[in-house]
């Protein structure tokens, strides 16, 4: 699959909305962090292959909706790997996300993302209703990585 990856854009929004519709993603107040989305297309039909969000909060992200349409592997960590880079685009600080099992930990830990505890969050992220779901769910676990990691 030939695709290109870029920032998603006030156009994307019903697309987004369709696409992450046909999954159990929901994403609220997605209007107001089109900045920090990226859209994976397919290079010949234009059509939406996949997403991945950064709800932002003060200096740091928290990542959310990472869907992908017939994604390999490579495909996520490459969307994994934009993703971080826009958040230095974008100057954050620090990169959160909530993992549930344990294929995707061992991912994010080969990204360089470390595990913390939900006292040890931002206030702003810790009450977000992305954390307070994974306070509830088993397995689940917070990692953050240090956006001071990437290369220019």
């Amino acid at each position: 699959m030939e695709h290109i990856v870029r920032t998603a854009t006030n156009g994307d929004i019903e697309g987004l909305k369709s696409f992450l519709g046909r999954t159990e993603v929901e994403l609220q107040d997605l209007e107001n962090w089109m900045d920090f989305c990226l859209v994976a297309e397919d290079t010949n039909s234009g059509e939406l292959m996949g997403t991945i969000g950064i709800q932002p909060f003060a200096d740091a992200g928290l990542l959310r909706a990472l869907v992908l349409k017939n994604g390999s592997a490579e495909d996520i960590l490459y969307m994994l790997q934009q993703a971080i880079r826009l958040a230095k685009e974008q100057k954050l600080g620090m990169l959160y996300c909530v993992v549930n099992n344990k294929n995707a930990r061992n991912l994010f830990y080969l990204l360089g993302f470390k595990e913390i505890n939900v006292e040890d969050l931002p206030v702003d992220v810790r009450q977000s209703s992305t954390v307070k779901t994974a306070e509830v769910v088993n397995n689940s676990k917070i990692m953050y990585y240090s956006i001071n990691n990437v290369d220019n």
